[in-house]
């Protein structure tokens, strides 16, 4: 392993050390008002240098969730700094996967009376490193558009093609399942070509599990609030590891049902990660497999290229966490009884 990746971790394993705890958790869910779950944040080390100088007295909901984001891209750019320059086009990911967001919010605005920011909190970050024509999105009024936006992106071919499609306007399930497949497909291209030997191997491994739970909570959530016809159209699988053989998918595809769906998976290789997990939700299963999967990265004796975007995973996790607590406070909800922390 290059000595590099031994100094990148001991950062971010540095960084991972100011995590919130279940003690800060409880704290900040013991908060009543805007104001006092600020002033909490602003003394945490996670998040007092984006909190530094404000008036938490008068700092409301939105302006406090966007500091809280700018505590994860101001990380992404440290760590991105720290990284050799071969290793950058790796760190790039997470920026594709912020113009992913940017997009699917410039389809909702599409349909909604309500002005929206479709580049949120990674706005600076996007003007200066993305490839997506802000100021295009900014004002579509079509798919077409937007398409148009995105043409520079990984995402352009697969854009252009759904434009040029019979659908005047697809739908965002339709949109976002294509861009998923297209981002792991660029990711694994990535792999292929940059690394070789056991980091390759780490990597591999890393991506095939994050793509095979991916698969499993999509086909589930297809068969759960989808129809039939809804499933074939939407169903563009992710790249899948050898513990998911094509006929075991086909088999998931064909169940007839959710329940039946579920069991198969439940009775499948991850069977034993989804038995471990007790869910309110679908997504209450994909999240803490994630935290758990990017927690033994990082503490992995020896550290890879994706150990920092291993840390990346968990301070978003964290940051999920964090913000739901502050929504509760703010709609005046007992976040105990509505906010189900991930990885706690």
């Amino acid at each position: 392993m290059p000595a590099t990746y031994y100094a990148v971790a001991a950062k971010v394993r540095a960084l991972y050390g100011r995590r919130f705890t279940g003690e800060d958790y409880r704290l900040l869910m013991s908060k009543t008002t805007i104001p006092e779950a600020a002033a909490f944040l602003q003394a945490h080390p996670g998040y007092r240098d984006q909190l530094a100088g404000y008036n938490t007295a008068q700092l409301h909901r939105e302006g406090l969730e966007n500091a809280l984001r700018r505590a994860y891209v101001d990380e992404y750019r440290r760590i991105f700094s720290f990284m050799p320059t071969t290793d950058q086009e790796l760190l790039r990911f997470p920026l594709y996967k912020a113009e992913h967001e940017a997009i699917l919010a410039a389809m909702r605005q599409l349909t909604s009376t309500a002005p929206l920011s479709p580049t949120d909190t990674w706005l600076p970050l996007l003007e200066k490193e993305s490839s997506l024509d802000l100021e295009v999105l900014r004002h579509t009024s079509t798919f077409a558009e937007i398409a148009k936006a995105g043409e520079h992106t990984i995402y352009g071919s697969a854009l252009a093609r759904i434009a040029a499609g019979e659908i005047e306007t697809p739908t965002h399930a339709f949109v976002d399942n294509m861009m998923q497949v297209v981002y792991f497909a660029t990711l694994y291209k990535t792999m292929n070509q940059r690394y070789s030997g056991q980091t390759k191997q780490v990597i591999r491994q890393s991506l095939d599990e994050v793509t095979d739970l991916m698969n499993l909570v999509q086909f589930l959530r297809l068969k759960k609030f989808f129809s039939e016809e809804d499933i074939r159209r939407y169903s563009f699988p992710l790249p899948c590891s050898r513990k998911l053989p094509k006929e075991y998918m086909q088999q998931l595809m064909a169940a007839p049902d959710y329940d039946t769906a579920f069991s198969l998976v439940l009775d499948g290789t991850y069977g034993k990660l989804f038995h471990s997990i007790p869910s309110s939700g679908l997504e209450a299963y994909l999240y803490p497999l994630q935290f758990n999967f990017s927690r033994r990265q990082l503490r992995a004796a020896n550290p890879t290229v994706y150990t920092p975007i291993a840390y990346l995973t968990l301070k978003e996790i964290e940051l999920r966490n964090v913000i739901s607590i502050v929504e509760c406070i703010y709609y005046e909800g007992d976040p105990n009884a509505f906010v189900t922390l991930i990885g706690v």
